[in-house]
């Protein structure tokens, strides 16, 4: 097994291990309703799983037989992804509830953060509106790589049965990679079959 984080050894079995463990933590995280991601949490988890795609996408660009491990295989995507961003609630004393829906704006932080391979979202429509307007992104992996959550737990058998419809995928903010539309999901799902 090839691994690439900082003066750090393990063994093949901890790697595993704490990869699962950090991935579980990852896809549970709730999307807070008031402020979107903590940073600090995001730092975090971008210190550990953005460090092993940058590492790994590093070696790979000098050692191009890396990509033919058997580890990075069972992990290594390029290619489209999709993410929303819908409406959340912002303080505001001029509405009557004290509060009012704005979509925000985006941040092109380069840390990681929740991508997914299905551009219907219909993984994700539980907790998804499809006739909400929201801010739709768009991406390709281009030179990068992410990191397939869902092949990664089917080839070490860690399976999440809560959340492995939403066929998610890791990739950082890279806004060079990345274009925005604002509309619905249904209308961006119409848009993409009729391409």
């Amino acid at each position: 097994m090839y691994i690439c984080l900082p003066s750090i050894s393990l063994s093949e079995e901890d790697t595993l291990f704490l990869i699962s463990r950090i991935l579980k933590g990852w896809t549970e995280i709730p999307l807070s309703s008031t402020a979107g991601y903590d940073k600090e949490e995001l730092k975090f988890y971008d210190g550990f799983l953005g460090t092993l795609i940058r590492r790994t996408e590093a070696s790979i660009k000098e050692w191009p037989q890396y990509a033919e491990d058997d580890f990075i295989k069972s992990w290594k995507y390029q290619g489209p992804l999709y993410r929303v961003l819908h409406a959340s609630p912002h303080n505001d004393r001029r509405y009557r509830d004290g509060f009012r829906m704005e979509l925000p704006s985006v941040e092109y932080h380069r840390m990681i953060t929740h991508w997914t391979n299905d551009f219907t979202f219909n993984g994700l429509l539980y907790k998804l509106s499809p006739k909400e307007k929201c801010i739709i992104l768009e991406a390709h992996t281009g030179n990068h790589i992410a990191f397939d959550v869902n092949r990664f737990r089917d080839t070490f058998g860690f399976q999440e049965r809560y959340t492995e419809k939403e066929r998610e995928i890791i990739f950082p903010m890279y806004k060079e990679c990345i274009t925005e539309y604002r509309m619905t999901i249904e209308e961006f799902a119409e848009m993409k079959k009729r391409s």
